[in-house]
């Protein structure tokens, strides 16, 4: 069976940018701008929020939120400080609380979960349910129920043909599965690879 490459957190945001313009709900406006909001703001979703406003001069952070509002206001300082003209949150759309992660969802094409682990099947279920793509960060599930609404939220994302991607980051470095390969499959005359 042929492996399939997997797709980096760049190449997701930029093929998530061009499902969106797809989308006749996510550009009513006719705007080419993808709106990315973020659930979190510690340090991994603040990475890749800043890994996807580097994906192009189209993609604009129109919303964060978290449950500490110096965290939030702290990552939102150094994510102007890397892109600008790119960081477009209003005060109106600074979120403090556990129902910030709705109202993200709400302003944004794109969501970025990173928050405790706990919320991310919820967050990444109500992200597809209303249409949106999702980067959601590990694990998706801490305990059966979570792992089963994080199966629900994939089988619809399926459906309403959205791209949901899991922040497994090895998983999309080729060098992972070609080691697995070596290590379960070595080649004639490279002896036994077990120690």
């Amino acid at each position: 069976m042929m492996q399939q490459e997997r797709p980096s957190r760049r190449e997701f945001l930029k093929s998530s940018a061009a499902m969106a313009t797809a989308l006749p709900l996510v550009h009513v406006t006719g705007s080419d701008v993808i709106k990315v909001g973020m659930i979190g703001c510690g340090g991994r979703c603040t990475g890749a929020a800043d890994q996807a406003l580097r994906s192009g001069p189209d993609v604009r952070l129109v919303a964060m939120c978290d449950i500490f509002q110096e965290r939030l206001d702290d990552k939102l300082r150094w994510l102007r400080s890397q892109k600008k003209d790119q960081v477009d949150v209003n005060d109106d759309h600074k979120f403090v609380g556990f129902d910030g992660y709705q109202k993200v969802i709400d302003s944004a094409d794109v969501v970025l979960i990173a928050c405790a682990s706990k919320f991310h099947p919820r967050y990444a279920k109500a992200a597809i349910e209303a249409g949106k793509h999702v980067f959601v960060e590990k694990p998706h599930g801490i305990d059966p129920a979570g792992c089963k609404e994080t199966a629900a939220a994939c089988e619809l994302a399926k459906e309403k043909k959205l791209s949901l991607l899991s922040g497994l980051q090895w998983r999309h470095n080729p060098g992972v599965p070609e080691t697995v390969q070596r290590i379960q499959h070595p080649t004639p005359g490279q002896g036994d690879t077990r120690w």
